[in-house]
This record gives C-alpha cells, structure tokens and sequence, in this order.
C-alpha cells in the first residue's frame, strides 16, 4: 500500500510538471552567434520562403508580389499572382508546395482578399506553378477557401501545415483583432481549420456533418477585450449556402496564429501573437479551446486586464508563453544534418525581439526554450534549407534575405 501511494504521489508530481508553464519572456540572448548570417538579396516586406526540388525560393512579399528567388540572390518575379489588398497586416501571405508537388506541381497560397462591402478576408488559393528558363507564373488559380465576411482588422493568421500522411491541410483564421468571434463557433474568425486539400471540411473534425447559422454579426476591431463583448454590430454578413464553419473547425479561441507545423514524432505545435504580453507556443489538439479572448497571460494594450488562464481549468493554456512579448514570425522544425545538436527542435523567428529562438520537445507534448540569439533584424520567417543551412527573411520594406550556415 505504501509503495502504491508513493507511486501515486510521484505521478501526480510528473503530471503536475508536464503541465506547467513556462514563461520565456525574460529570456537573455547568448553572448554569441554559433552561425554566420550573409545577406543574398533584398525584398519588400518578405512574409514566407517556400523550398523548390531544385533549391530555388518561392517569397511572397505583402506588398502583392511573389519573387522566385535563387540560393545566389537572384530574384524572377512570378506572374499572374491574385490581386490583394495590402494595408496594415495584410497582404500576400503564405505560400507553400503541396505534398504532392512532385505529381502535381501545385502551390497553396493565403493572402488578404480585396472585395464587397469592403475590407478585406483571408483566402485560400490553389494553383499551378509553371516555370520556364527565365520566367515564372501562377496557372489555373483557385480560390478554394474564403472567409465571406470581409471588413475590417489585421491578424489573418494565413499559416498552413499539411498532414504528415499528405492528407490534410491545417489551416489558421487569425481574430482579425475582433476578438469575442474566436470564441463564435458559426465563424472562422480565430480557429485552425482542418480541410480536404480541396479546401472541403475533413472527415473527422470535432463537429464533422454540422453546420452553423445562416448569418452572422460582423464587428469593428474594438479597444480591448472587454470593450468587444459590446461592440456595435456593423452588418451582417449571410452566407451564399450552407455555414460549413463548425464541420471545417479543427480548434478555437486563437488570437494571432502565424506558425504551424508538425513535429516529427506528428504533434501539431502552433505559435501565435498575445496582446501586450502573451505570445503563445500551444500544442494543438482535436477539438480544444485555447482561451482567446477569455483569457490569456497578458493584458489588453490600453491596460485594461484579461483574466489569467490559470482561472479557467475548462480551457488549454499554452505550453511556453511570451511576457515580454517576443513577436513570432513564424517556426520551423529542424531536422537537417548542419546543424546536428539542433536536430529535433524547432526554430522560432522573432519580429519585435529580434532574435532567432530554439525550442526543445521531449516527445511527450511538453516543451522548453532553449537559446535565444540576437539576430539584430525583425525575422518574419526561418526556413531550413534541404541541405541543412537556414535562410531567413527580414520584416522590412527593405528586407534582407539572410543565408545561415555554422561557423
């Protein structure tokens, strides 16, 4: 009996740790840089770098381009890509290769789309990347997913992550800083979609088979959370069919998801922005709720408070936070041969901080910051090269374009 009950007790500790948080805020930069950083070309406002077979680079820029880029710097820029609206957060986003882009030779783009009554929204599109001796171009382009609200607001999200069978595509619908919709299970608003890689609700979902209701209030960005629990409704927005939004909704009660990826041992990890104060690393799970705008490690940016996470034992806290925020860009999962003491962690780009962050995972869903480096440039997006080297991409009108190789 003694032996069972310490055997209880050591459990309960061992839960009791995995499930702690970690606060990576005050975090201090290491006294050096293991790697050497080296400017290939510039770019306006760079968002995401997607890997071709051959080595090249596809970048979007927000600005509503997208440059084909080689590994000596050398930019072709890419034709017939959607038109965009480019203000504040949005613009071109996301570009990334369909699994199958050896078969298919298909992209998946996200980017904010111009349209009636006004603002904009987050699109999902598809397309053939066709490429010529000296040219590039986007052929057959499809708009597979869309949030039909428009209006107003930045924070799209416009992060994608397939499936490691090559399956399924993961997709994350930002808050549009409206806050109280991520918590709105008839709106997209602030939720990671799981989606057919035709942009359909994928078997499986959480409320797979249900739909929502037939129209929904759409709000202006308020002040703060507390604010947008009485916003005045704008308009209402009525879908042209059936509200698929339950049946497509993977997770919800996100904020600012801008990364998404899959570890290798096949766990979802997401990174988003917090307010003033609490940017979150949370692993993604069926059907969860991770607390956005009902709760969170940080407060609103006029001071007005939000109740902490640990108050709310029904909703998911993040694994590690940020308070001071660091801004991530985007994360990726390093399993490369360069840089062989890195293998298995992920790689966290910083925009206010300006710092490349790696993170530790012990394969049980838990996580640990381990360096952060002081790059002395806003890192909207790391990327790891197949043979192993890491290029970054700068948040700026004049963007850098950095390949990272060890000293």
């Amino acid at each position: 009996m003694k032996q069972l009950l310490i055997t209880g007790i050591l459990l309960a500790l061992a839960a009791t740790q995995a499930e702690a948080q970690i606060n990576a805020g005050e975090q201090q930069p290491e006294p050096s840089l293991p790697f050497n950083m080296v400017q290939v070309a510039t770019l306006d406002l760079p968002w995401r770098i997607a890997f071709l077979p051959d080595g090249r680079m596809l970048i979007t820029e927000k600005v509503g381009a997208m440059q084909l880029v080689t590994q000596q710097g050398a930019k072709t820029p890419v034709k017939n890509v959607p038109a965009v609206l480019w203000r504040g957060q949005g613009g071109m986003l996301g570009v990334y290769l369909s699994p199958h882009y050896a078969k298919d030779h298909s992209v998946y783009l996200t980017y904010s789309e111009p349209g009636e009554p006004g603002g904009s929204s987050l699109a999902l599109a598809r397309a053939k990347l066709k490429l010529g001796q000296d040219s590039a171009s986007l052929e057959d382009l499809k708009v597979i997913w869309r949030d039909g609200e428009r209006g107003e607001g930045g924070q799209f999200g416009a992060a994608v992550a397939f499936s490691p069978d090559g399956n399924y595509l993961f997709l994350t619908v930002g808050d549009r800083q409206r806050m109280t919709p991520a918590q709105d299970p008839n709106q997209p608003l602030g939720k990671i979609l799981r989606l057919t890689l035709d942009g359909q609700p994928a078997k499986g979902n959480p409320m797979a088979g249900k739909t929502g209701a037939a129209s929904v209030p759409v709000i202006d960005p308020p002040q703060d959370t507390e604010a947008a629990k009485i916003a005045p409704v704008v308009r209402t927005y009525t879908f042209p069919g059936p509200n698929l939004t339950p049946s497509e909704t993977w997770s919800s009660g996100h904020r600012t998801p801008y990364g998404l990826a899959f570890a290798p041992d096949g766990r979802l990890w997401e990174i988003e922005h917090g307010p003033k104060g609490g940017d979150e690393l949370n692993l993604i799970e069926r059907g969860k709720n991770y607390g956005w705008p009902l709760a969170s490690y940080a407060t609103n940016y006029d001071g007005v408070p939000i109740p902490s996470p640990d108050t709310r034992p029904d909703l998911t806290k993040p694994v590690i936070y940020w308070t001071p925020v660091i801004a991530p860009g985007n994360f990726v999962f390093y399993n490369g041969t360069l840089f062989p003491q890195w293998k298995g962690s992920a790689l966290v780009s910083g925009l206010a901080s300006k710092t490349l962050n790696r993170i530790t995972f012990d394969g049980q869903g838990c996580a640990k910051p381990a360096e952060r480096w002081d790059v002395g440039h806003r890192i909207r997006d790391v990327a790891v090269d197949p043979d192993g080297s890491l290029w970054m991409i700068e948040d700026s009108k004049t963007g850098g374009l950095f390949h990272v190789t060890p000293k």
